[in-house]
């Protein structure tokens, strides 16, 4: 998880960086009548935009162009229009049919006002009045740097404000998508046996639909990458894979390999990039991603102290738009992990951007709302929490030295919710370390369900009980030594908790009490039911610790 966090920090650095680099400050647009020419009649007045303005024109378009609202238009230049025109085999703009000029004017226009400062994410959000999503790339030609969109169009004319929204002249014509993702996968020969592999499942027929508000995006595995795992042809997938014979069945293993590389909705590369795990159309499966500076890796995770190696995205090759979804291409296979249920032994004050700034291990921080990446809290806008060094006498003992101190009451901080590490499907019991202080009631919640057994902030843990007995009654020391502090840390186990997916969740802590104190939030642990709960014990250095 550390490393997952880490490197979505990296990314979230330097694409804070891009922004800055190319002033990408959010721009307000009047939405109002003023002195500014509306986009229709700025683009008319352009010389050398002078054929799309008659597209726009013979399109229909001109109208509402010239109308009160909100609009952006990636304008194609004369050369570029003249470039589509003879490609098209037409003399003029006239020679095209009306459905031709309306859907080359509406590939070119977003109901939104979006300048190049709001390039941001790899795409913009909105997508055309045509329906096709653009993505946004910045490339060095000829020693310029340039927005280019959708892979092949230059921005040559950025950010001119208009009446009723923002123009762009661009250098291409915007290439009309008409392939379905199945059909943009056969077009490459370099797919062929996944190509192959998605007949033999009749998953071909699922990625040629073409269903409104339908998507999918897919990660194809490309002859050379199955090569270099040994399949050469669809024998060998299948002689590997197929184990009931046939591989349209859902539960057959080769299907689920093939289904595995599907994710049902519209990912592009950004997308994969800020979201650390994705659904597949493997029910319960999921892809796991984390981000090492600018690289975009699936699967790749440290288990049991060695790292499993992921799957690169070929970020050069991928974002390929087709009409139901997006195409991307992988540097490497990516499998599905049979896991047993594995105990989780977490530090919720092990953050990464604390690491960061510095702070972890070293000295006190007090941390805004937006300064955590994985943990949010409720409570006015400047409700703060701190993470703070456990160095007291009354205070030591904590799990690595250190605790999170949260302002866990309704008037402050009625709740905050953690991104947990990735949990593996299974039935776990769920454990929660903290120092005492106050008396606050709060409820534990996974994935919005609420645990069985509340906390007590102000509750001490019984000291008189032998280990098993404690245990048997819900509680535990988790904190390993004598030091002076250690009796003020309990522990308790919230509840007990099916895990469907493996994947990362949600986990929320609750109040609705509000007396005057701190939660000092130190160790959570997720412990297969079936396993031992009591130990390791942990010290001040993150150590196991057992009897």
């Amino acid at each position: 998880m550390k490393k997952i966090l880490k490197s979505s920090i990296s990314l979230c650095v330097w694409t804070g960086l891009f922004m800055l680099l190319f002033s990408c400050t959010k721009e307000n647009f009047t939405e109002t009548t003023d002195t500014s020419p509306n986009i229709n009649s700025f683009l008319a007045a352009q010389e050398d935009y002078s054929l799309f303005a008659e597209a726009i024109v013979q399109a229909g378009a001109a109208s509402y162009l010239d109308a009160w609202g909100t609009y952006t238009v990636f304008a194609p230049n004369n050369n570029a229009m003249q470039a589509f025109l003879q490609s098209e085999g037409k003399g003029s703009v006239g020679d095209l049919s009306k459905s031709d000029v309306k859907d080359l004017v509406n590939l070119h226009i977003i109901q939104d006002t979006v300048s190049t400062g709001q390039f941001r994410d790899g795409k913009i959000q909105r997508n055309s009045v045509f329906g096709m999503f653009i993505t946004t790339a910045v490339q060095n030609i000829d020693g310029e740097s340039y927005f280019v969109l959708n892979k092949e169009s230059k921005i040559i004319m950025p950010n001119v404000r208009t009446g009723n929204g923002v123009v762009h002249g661009v250098d291409k014509v915007f290439t009309k998508v008409t392939n379905t993702v199945m059909e943009e996968i056969e077009a490459d020969p370099n797919l062929s046996l996944f190509a192959e592999a998605l007949h033999l499942t009749g998953l071909d027929a699922l990625l040629n639909q073409r269903v409104a508000e339908q998507f999918f995006s897919v990660l194809a595995v490309s002859n050379t990458a199955f090569a270099q795992r040994g399949f050469n042809t669809i024998q060998d997938l299948v002689d590997k894979y197929n184990h009931t014979g046939n591989p349209t069945n859902p539960e057959d293993s080769l299907y689920m390999h093939i289904a595995y590389h599907v994710l049902p909705d519209l990912k592009y590369v950004s997308d994969l990039a800020f979201s650390s795990s994705h659904t597949t159309q493997v029910p319960r499966e999921v892809l796991l991603v984390k981000v090492d500076r600018e690289k975009i890796l699936l699967n790749e995770e440290e288990w049991l102290g060695e790292l499993e190696e992921g799957a690169e995205v070929d970020r050069e090759a991928s974002d390929n738009t087709t009409v139901n979804g997006v195409l991307h291409y992988i540097k490497d296979d990516i499998y599905i992990k049979q896991r047993s249920p594995f105990r989780v032994d977490w530090d919720p004050a092990d953050q990464p951007e604390i690491r960061v700034a510095g702070a972890y291990g070293r000295s006190d921080l007090v941390m805004s709302k937006g300064f955590l990446r994985d943990v949010t809290w409720g409570g006015a806008d400047n409700a703060t929490i701190a993470y703070l060094l456990s160095t007291a006498s009354n205070m030591q003992g904590a799990v690595n030295g250190d605790r999170l101190q949260i302002t866990l009451r309704t008037a402050v901080i009625p709740w905050v919710e953690f991104k947990t590490p990735v949990i593996v499907r299974g039935r776990y019991k769920v454990w929660v370390g903290w120092r005492q202080n106050g008396g606050n009631t709060v409820d534990t919640y996974l994935n919005g369900v609420k645990l069985s057994r509340s906390l007590n902030l102000g509750e001490y843990r019984i000291r008189t009980l032998p280990d098993r007995e404690l245990e048997a009654l819900g509680y535990k020391k988790h904190v390993a030594g004598n030091l002076s502090g250690v009796n003020n840390y309990n522990c308790k186990m919230v509840g007990i908790v099916d895990i469907d997916v493996t994947d990362r969740h949600t986990l929320r802590f609750e109040t609705n009490t509000n007396v005057n104190a701190q939660f000092w939030l130190d160790f959570i642990q997720f412990i297969p039911i079936d396993q031992e709960q009591l130990y390791p014990q942990f010290d001040t250095q993150g150590n196991a610790v057992y009897p």
